[in-house]
Formats: C-alpha cells, sequence, structure tokens
C-alpha cells in the first residue's frame, strides 16, 4: 500500500482517502483542499496502513474518512473498530461486497479484466469508469501512472482476499451512489445499501470527481 499527501500541513483538518483499484494520486489532483489535509491511499496489492494512525490522530483536530471504488470494501477492513477516529465516513460508488452479481462488480466483468488484462483492457475499464466524453478526457490528462504488471498483481490480490472475507459490517454514516455507475452498477449500489446506511444520490458516473470543485464538498455531502 501507498500513501499520498495531496494537501499538507495547511489544516487542522485531515481527509484520509481510500483510492479504487488500480489508481494513484493524478486522477484527485483535479480537487482543490477546501482547507482539508488530504493523505490517499492506494496499491492494496499489500494490506497494511504505510502511516502512524496514533500520530495522524495526536496531530489533527478532525479526521475524515472518504472511500471510493474498491476502497470502500478496503476502508472498511484496514478501520475496522477505529469508527470513533473519524467525524465522517463516506463511501463512494461501492459496496461491501465488491465482486457479487447481485451487490457488486459482477463475476463476469471482474473476471474478464484479471484474465485478459492488457492495455487495451485497461483503456476500455478507463473509459466505462468515466462513461461521459468530457470526464474521460479529464481523466485521462490526470490517469494513474502505474504500470500494466502493478496494476493487475493488485487486482489479483484483491481478487484473493475478497474470496476468503464475508464480514459486511456498515460501517459508513453515508454513501454516495451515483446514477450512471457502470463499474459498480447503480441498481446493485442501490440494492446493497438499501436499508443499511444512508444514501445520497448523484449525477455522474463511476469516476465522480468531476462533478465536485474542493474535498469540503465531499465531506459536507447529505443524504
Amino acid at each position: 500500500m501507498n500513501a499520498h499527501w495531496l494537501y499538507r500541513d495547511q489544516s487542522e483538518k485531515l481527509i484520509l482517502f481510500c483510492n479504487g483499484w488500480g489508481m494513484d494520486h493524478h486522477p484527485l489532483t483535479l480537487l482543490e483542499s477546501g482547507g482539508h489535509d488530504v493523505l490517499v491511499l492506494s496499491d492494496y496489492s499489500t494490506f497494511e496502513l504505510p502511516v502512524d494512525i496514533g500520530a495522524l490522530e495526536a496531530h489533527y483536530h478532525e479526521i475524515n474518512l472518504i472511500c471510493w471504488s474498491f476502497g470502500v470494501w478496503a476502508g472498511s477492513r484496514l478501520f475496522a473498530g477505529r469508527k470513533g477516529l473519524f467525524t465522517r465516513r463516506i463511501g463512494v460508488n461501492g459496496t461491501l461486497r465488491p465482486v457479487d452479481d447481485r451487490y457488486g462488480i459482477p463475476h463476469q466483468f471482474f473476471n474478464g479484466t484479471l484474465d485478459h488484462f492488457s492495455a487495451s483492457v485497461r483503456d476500455r475499464f478507463y473509459r466505462r469508469m468515466c462513461r461521459f466524453e468530457g470526464v474521460h478526457d479529464l481523466f485521462l490528462q490526470n490517469q494513474p501512472r502505474r504500470s500494466l504488471a502493478d496494476q493487475k498483481r493488485e487486482l489479483e490480490k484483491l481478487a484473493a482476499m475478497v474470496a476468503r472475507c464475508e464480514r459486511e459490517d456498515p460501517f459508513f454514516d453515508t454513501v454516495v451512489v451515483a446514477n450512471r455507475d457502470y463499474i459498480v452498477p447503480t441498481g446493485h449500489q442501490l440494492a446493497f445499501w438499501h436499508g443499511r446506511c444512508p444514501i445520497a444520490h448523484i449525477e455522474g458516473c463511476h469516476y465522480p470527481f468531476t462533478g465536485w470543485r474542493s474535498w469540503a464538498e465531499i465531506v459536507a455531502v447529505q443524504n
């Protein structure tokens, strides 16, 4: 796992962000700080936190957790038993069953991506993730700087971890669901979170960050 500071030593408020599979900090650089320091966690090929959470807790007056895509599942595992650390815990476009034919990424799509991963498969994934031309163009200008081998290794590790993990503590206080998500289908997300967690509905696709100006807007989201 990697940790990267997008914004540091600017605020007494911190956002910890659990990234999606295959990502790094680059696709998030279009967001302004909004009065927060922001620490991005990426690459779950190893599942050990690369930061001292106790030191962060001692340093910051307020810590918020935002998790996106596969990071929704990962964040709920990484910080299980630590809900009290966070003022808010927000999940974005993901579920706690990340690979599931009813509640997550369909097995056929996930396995096809893993089994045939290549530059062209990755390009199709990015287009499906962004959906709209303007969003896709912005994403490509800020796309991850990770190799195919690195991304595939992470996906293999995630496949193994998800297969043997069944716990489903709802964990989040709010989840954000985009109305045109074609990675974790919108209907699957709504079905999973119904009755488990308040849902905030937004217009957009799986990569939703062009819809916000700053990190503060995400922290302030309400169902």
